[in-house]
């Protein structure tokens, strides 16, 4: 926990998403609410099945929703939000022909229904 879902859509121009991931990790690790960098999982995944309003084919979009444990405060989500929409702006690459409408979306998992655990490299023997 957090887990950073990326989703884009597949007409974006130069778009890689390794390093939209890093930079959004790093963003929400620098914004102090997250206190271990390992606790950000993030995955991306490239839409080719998408409609944005009627079918105009010069729209794209970059949608990243951010999961967080139950039981943050208003302010703290606003935070994070607004933290990953400005260098959403920063990691996106410039796009001629397509206006591109980046979104970010803060959901709440309920912390007394989450379960993890982590299971360390076996040894060699």
């Amino acid at each position: 926990m957090p887990h950073i879902h990326l989703e884009y859509s597949d007409n974006l121009k130069d778009f890689h998403s390794q390093p939209v991931l890093l930079g959004l990790n790093q963003a929400l690790f620098a914004t102090g609410h997250v206190n271990v960098a390992t606790d950000i999982k993030s995955r991306a995944i490239c839409q080719s099945d998408y409609l944005i309003g009627l079918g105009e084919s010069n729209q794209a979009y970059v949608h990243v929703k951010v999961s967080l444990l139950s039981g943050r405060d208003l302010n703290t989500k606003t935070d994070i939000s607004n933290q990953l929409l400005l260098a959403l702006q920063q990691l996106l690459p410039k796009q001629t022909h397509l206006t591109v409408q980046l979104c970010v979306e803060i959901l709440e998992m309920e912390k007394a229904c989450y379960g993890k655990t982590v299971v360390a490299p076996a040894s060699v023997a």
